[in-house]
């Protein structure tokens, strides 16, 4: 799956100000994020654990305004396959269409890449039990 669509129009809110307004909601929501703004990008580190019967998940997201948020895994490590829905470039997890425009310029961290990445590990965990990649599919080629 290759990154194609990394920028997202930004329009109409200071970049800085925005950055601000993400990481008091993602911290105001979600207490095991540790948040920090770095320049103008926003980086958050956190964990998930899809199960009682899973191991835990530590991601790293990083969000510059204008571009699309990116999501990497830390811990454990997951290599790049062709059945997961993962970005061959760099490795960060596809969490959403670009083109679907499910993530937008008004869109918030804390309630879609937070809660879509969490969804992610739990299919990950799914496809690790069944071999194969039971979220529904979106065929990237259309539109």
């Amino acid at each position: 799956m290759e990154d194609n669509y990394r920028y997202i129009p930004f329009k109409g809110v200071n970049p800085v100000k925005r950055l601000y307004e993400e990481k008091h909601l993602l911290e105001k929501a979600y207490d095991f994020l540790k948040v920090v703004i770095r320049g103008n990008t926003l980086f958050a580190k956190g964990f998930c654990q899809p199960s009682e019967y899973s191991g835990v998940y530590e991601y790293k997201l990083m969000f510059t305004p204008g571009t699309r948020p990116m999501v990497f895994t830390t811990q454990p490590q997951i290599s790049y396959n062709n059945d997961i829905h993962m970005y061959s470039r760099d490795g960060s997890l596809c969490l959403f269409y670009p083109k679907d425009r499910s993530f937008t310029h008004v869109s918030h961290l804390f309630d879609t890449i937070i809660p879509w990445t969490h969804e992610w590990y739990l299919y990950y965990e799914l496809y690790l039990l069944k071999g194969k990649w039971l979220h529904p599919y979106v065929d990237h080629r259309r539109i």
